[in-house]
């Protein structure tokens, strides 16, 4: 799934643990090859003989597809095919063209980065409508009215440094711009939570830029380590205390390139980047893979339709699917690679994505915002799916949350998650009557061919190495759709290279 932490993506955050860092954007962006046409991809494309070919590549998700376009465009008298399990390309991006009035993203929904973003040549080459999430909120919801916390504020501006009921007169000392005392360190498994409490910060008046930049992606307070609130917790106290020395709001541009590294909506659908990508590479659907029987002269992979050949395999599936030995290899596979499997753990990700009937909820008085978080409430976040559908008359919103959060969200039935969502939009637009039209999510924890979003955890290096020259592994751990694609470009060079 893409969406995973916005801004803070692209400053670490979760990048490094879910796998970003393996294929970082070093270089310019891996742009289109020979611009081969917007074909929807299927087998109908393939010439010849369908049962063998020079490359075969497993899964059509953003690893596979950009595996398979770059083959094609650097080589394009390569015979390459890719199979897929499912009934669609996308892996776990999912755009749900039927379940509500627009298209929506059930999977990954966000171009994290945009111009910066390695996908971002291709999303122009075919001219794509890409909308920034420019306008963006965290408020405190059960903050006193008269406090400016409660009302919706940038991040980063005056009010999220404000402790909500007054600085605790106990952290006056340690204001780096006054007496300076060292905030008292944290004990041996200390939680954020426990240690702000600690220090005579209560939950009800704990600054939302604090909690934002704690857990924002992340882990709730009760589930962060305590060592993690100092600095933030330091910065609070020296702009509270002085805030012509806080920093000036972050700026979001899509227009000015100092600013424009945010995030973007594909309007219409993400599957849209993907069929272009892969043009007119044929793919088999519903194919599963069961059984690789391999040698160093070549594969042969049995499969729900059939025995299949090739010199080469390409695997961009996830390493949750390879954890739960899914595929089946006669051979076996080197311990260093199970174990880098064995060792994947996938993060707690909870989606739910709401459309009403009319535009619900307009933070700035308008359907232009893009994320608007209280960071008291569960989930915390929403984030309006239906930015700039200009035509489109109802509103789709979605809730979203991670760590121990979501998974205490994933707990409840069905419709308890729909209703957990409402509560937040309710309260979020002060209308506690709203009802939603529709609603849907997909529990990618359970979802065949996927097993989890994205995680971390095991050697990537292990988990990229060629086995036998002939198998070569894409997007095991990635866990953006542009860190997925340039994981697939970059098994794809170096196939080639070995050819």
């Amino acid at each position: 799934m893409e969406n995973i932490s916005r801004r803070g993506l692209l400053l670490g955050g979760l990048a490094a643990a879910g796998g970003l860092a393996e294929f970082a954007a070093a270089g310019p962006p891996i742009g289109p090859g020979n611009g081969h046409g917007n074909g929807t991809p299927s087998l109908k494309h393939a010439t010849g003989d369908k049962k063998n070919w020079d490359v075969i590549v497993v899964g059509a998700g953003a690893a596979g597809i950009g595996a398979a376009r770059r083959l094609t465009d650097q080589n394009p008298g390569l015979r390459v095919v890719i199979v897929e399990a499912r009934d669609r390309i996308g892996g776990r991006m999912y755009t749900d063209r039927t379940s509500m009035g627009i298209p929506v993203e059930r999977g990954c929904e966000l171009v994290h980065g945009g111009p910066y973003a390695p996908t971002y040549p291709w999303i122009e080459q075919a001219g794509f409508d890409l909308r920034m999430f420019q306008h963006n909120y965290i408020r405190l919801a059960d903050a006193p009215a008269s406090s400016a916390s409660s009302q919706w504020h940038q991040w980063d501006s005056p009010s999220s440094w404000l402790f909500p009921l007054g600085i605790p007169e106990g952290l006056v000392q340690y204001d780096p711009a006054g007496q300076n005392l060292p905030l008292p360190a944290a004990l041996p498994g200390e939680k954020a939570d426990a240690y702000l409490r600690r220090l005579g910060v209560t939950a009800t008046n704990t600054p939302s830029g604090l909690i934002y930049e704690l857990t924002d992606d992340s882990e709730p307070l009760y589930n962060t380590a305590a060592t993690r609130a100092v600095g933030p917790l330091r910065d609070c106290i020296r702009y509270t205390l002085h805030p012509d020395q806080a920093p000036e709001p972050e700026i979001l541009d899509p227009n000015d390139p100092r600013y424009d590294d945010g995030d973007y909506k594909i309007i219409g659908g993400y599957d849209q980047l993907l069929r272009y990508i892969a043009g007119d590479v044929p793919v088999m659907l519903r194919t599963v893979v069961e059984e690789v029987d391999y040698t160093a002269n070549g594969v042969e992979l049995r499969t729900s339709k059939g025995t299949m050949s090739a010199k080469r395999v390409v695997f961009a599936v996830p390493a949750g699917v390879m954890k739960r030995r899914d595929i089946a290899f006669t051979q076996g596979l080197p311990a260093a690679k199970w174990a880098a499997f064995d060792a994947f753990t996938y993060s707690n990700i909870f989606k739910c994505v709401l459309e009403f009937k009319d535009k619900v909820f307009t933070p700035n008085g308008g359907d232009d915002w893009g994320y608007a978080e209280s960071m008291d409430h569960f989930p915390t976040t929403l984030w309006n799916a239906s930015i700039a559908h200009t035509r489109y008359k109802g509103q789709v919103i979605v809730g979203w949350e991670t760590g121990a959060a979501a998974r205490e969200l994933h707990a409840l039935p069905l419709e308890q998650k729909y209703q957990a969502v409402l509560e937040v939009v309710r309260r979020s637009a002060g209308d506690h009557g709203l009802k939603y039209h529709k609603a849907v999510m997909t529990d990618w924890a359970n979802e065949p061919y996927s097993w989890g979003p994205y995680g971390s955890g095991g050697s990537s290096a292990d988990m990229a190495a060629t086995v036998d020259g002939v198998l070569y592994w894409a997007g095991m751990r990635t866990s953006t759709v542009s860190s997925s694609y340039t994981s697939g470009v970059t098994q794809a060079d170096q196939l080639l290279r070995g050819l």
